[in-house]
């Protein structure tokens, strides 16, 4: 499929949205970083981390600083289609670098709630990826995922690396699906890491994930952790181990 069959493209719905809130160009620009959450809860955190400074056209998109870079924080709702809606509209808006930050649901029996999970790959799962090309090996960008895991040993985090299930049905992950992905070295589920890296790969961007472990599926009944203490705690930590990545050298 080529660019130019494409009927709406995400300048099209900018060139939009400008024209109905009478908006100029300079001001719907942001920073090259972006930070892509999908929790009010998280937008809040990383928002006050970044001192930011709210765009009064969009409540969830947030401009501010980490270190001496400026960066982009937006809020998407959860799920593939939605998560690359949002990541277009900030590429065409300026950002060519995105780190995402989100939950996930724990494959393995020794990856405990509140565990920060790197991911390496992803089995895609969802609807979204394959508009975007193959979806075999969906990766993140190694350097980011390097400048990661060396942060995290700075840091003293334990972090688990490996495969990312990224899915579209909940309601619908069978044991037996996951046995055979964890046997190919998948560790966790999600719902946004494959589609956002597929359009990463099509628009030339370099991005990568963070997740830290919401809730546990490698037992014999799901566990789950939402507002478990260590949750919340390895929320904050993968948070500042963001930001120090975001501030210090991306390569």
């Amino acid at each position: 499929m080529s660019e130019s069959d494409i009927i709406v493209r995400p300048e099209h719905f900018l060139r939009y949205l400008r024209e109905a809130l009478g908006l100029r160009s300079a001001e719907t620009r942001l920073p090259p970083i972006g930070v892509l959450v999908f929790s009010s809860g998280d937008f809040r955190a990383f928002h006050r981390i970044i001192e930011g400074q709210v765009k009064g056209w969009n409540r969830w998109l947030s401009v501010g600083a980490a270190g001496r870079k400026s960066i982009s924080l937006a809020r998407s709702p959860i799920g593939a289609p939605a998560a690359t809606i949002t990541m277009e509209e900030m590429a065409a808006l300026g950002c060519r670098t995105f780190l995402s930050f989100g939950a996930c649901g724990s494959l393995l029996p020794d990856l405990r709630i509140g565990d920060v999970v790197l991911p390496t790959f992803a089995f895609s799962d969802e609807g979204t990826s394959r508009h975007y090309g193959k979806t075999s090996q969906l990766r993140p960008d190694a350097g980011f995922v390097r400048a990661i895991a060396v942060a995290a040993e700075k840091r003293a985090i334990p972090i688990r690396s490996g495969g990312t299930w990224t899915t579209d049905a909940v309601y619908r992950e069978s044991r037996t699906r996951a046995r055979d992905l964890v046997r190919h070295g998948v560790v966790a589920v999600e719902m946004e890491a494959a589609a956002l890296w597929a359009v990463s790969r099509h628009r030339h961007l370099r991005t990568a994930s963070l997740l830290v472990v919401s809730d546990e599926l490698g037992g014999k009944e799901w566990n789950a952790g939402f507002d478990d203490p260590r949750f919340l705690e390895g929320k904050r930590r993968a948070r500042r181990l963001l930001m120090d990545v975001i501030s210090g050298d991306l390569t």
